[in-house]
Formats: structure tokens, sequence, C-alpha cells
């Protein structure tokens, strides 16, 4: 399992390991999809790369939001 699903799982607990393990998870998907585009991959490729950052990103903006 990878380590930055694993600290975004245990944000109720340790609220600080799970914002930067979000943030961490979104960097890592960002290159996912930047690889994707700069080989010229197709949509069917890209899209769970990008589906996966918007919900990253949809996370940390709840958890930033009081």
């Amino acid at each position: 399992m990878d380590r930055s699903a694993l600290g975004v799982t245990v944000d109720p607990v340790v609220p600080l390991c799970g914002g930067l393990a979000g943030v961490g998870l979104l960097m890592l998907l960002a290159g996912a999809v930047t690889t994707h585009v700069r080989t010229g991959d197709g949509l069917p490729k890209l899209l769970p790369a990008a589906a996966c950052a918007a919900l990253v990103a949809w996370y940390l903006v709840l958890l930033a939001s009081p």
C-alpha cells in the first residue's frame, strides 16, 4: 500500500499527517498526469490519474475548510 494513501486514511487520528500525505499524493499524481501528457497517451490512460488527482485536491480543500 502506498504510504501517502495510508497517511490520508489515518487523518481522523492525526490531522497533520493526513494533510501532508494528501499533498504528497497530489504531487505524485501530478507527475503521473504530466508523464501521460508528455508521452502522448490517450484519454483512457490519462483519466484515472487525473480523476484521482481531482479527488485528492477535493479532499485537501475539505480538510482546509473550517
